[in-house]
């Protein structure tokens, strides 16, 4: 179910247009005209509460009040905003205006208002979408800079911005696992890569390091989230 957001001089629904978005199935917020002015002056909870905004232009003397209220709006929210008017009570001109400040339609009893609830429909569909694809990519951008490698401080920046600090050693055995992410490199290779040396119990030496790598990255180093063993061939570093 879509709420609407409802502005009207008068506080209430106008009893012509009760009917006009029974075909939307939507909850009606009223949203009183002496709190409007404030509350669209500074960032509102209200603005992400609902699916869409309708301002009822039911007289002639509303044409100001009306501007500055989609010019508030537009200054803080992208919330598909209509007009809903009569031909007369808003002429040509005023239409324009009301376009060009951000309002994204006219709805006129009439003249198929049944093309424009539908038009109505499809923005909120769209609109909800978006912001719902908005949260998931913001997600998965989180998920993605969680752990970041910090070269001029031999450090690791984890989830909440934690930064870690770490051996020279340890820094270049979790810089060689994060350029092979989500790949095994084997004892060997991970040991070639820091020491590149002869020394013949290397597996005990990258074990060891990865050891003491996980007490410092790992919240739980019995089950570790970050470097993964892969049994009998080396380490995995899963981001």
């Amino acid at each position: 179910m879509y709420t609407i957001g409802y502005i009207s001089f008068e506080d209430r629904v106008s009893e012509g247009y009760k009917e006009l978005f029974t075909p939307l199935q939507s909850h009606i917020q009223i949203i009183e005209k002496k709190h409007a002015d404030q509350l669209f002056e500074h960032d509102s909870e209200v603005l992400h509460q609902i699916d869409t905004l309708v301002i009822e232009n039911s007289g002639l003397n509303e044409l100001n009040w009306i501007c500055e209220l989609i010019m508030n709006i537009r200054k803080q929210a992208t919330v598909p905003l209509w007009i809903l008017a009569s031909s007369e009570h808003v002429n040509r001109t005023n239409r324009i205006v009301y376009l060009q400040l951000g309002a994204d339609g006219i709805i006129d009893q009439a003249n198929e208002t049944d093309q424009s609830i539908l038009m109505m429909r499809n923005l909120m569909r769209r609109f909800r979408n978006r912001e719902q694809y908005g949260i998931l990519k913001e997600t998965s951008r989180s998920k993605m800079v969680e752990f970041k490698l910090i070269p001029q401080n031999l450090s690791v920046c984890l989830e909440n911005g934690k930064e870690v600090n770490l051996t020279k050693l340890e820094f270049l055995t979790i810089e060689y696992l994060h350029k092979h992410a989500r790949k095994t490199m084997t004892y060997e290779e991970i040991y070639q890569s820091v020491w590149n040396d002869t020394y013949h119990d290397r597996k005990y030496r990258v074990s060891n390091l990865i050891f003491h790598l996980r007490q410092k990255l790992e919240v739980d180093i019995e089950k570790p989230k970050y470097i993964k063993t892969v049994r009998s061939k080396g380490y995995m570093l899963n981001i």
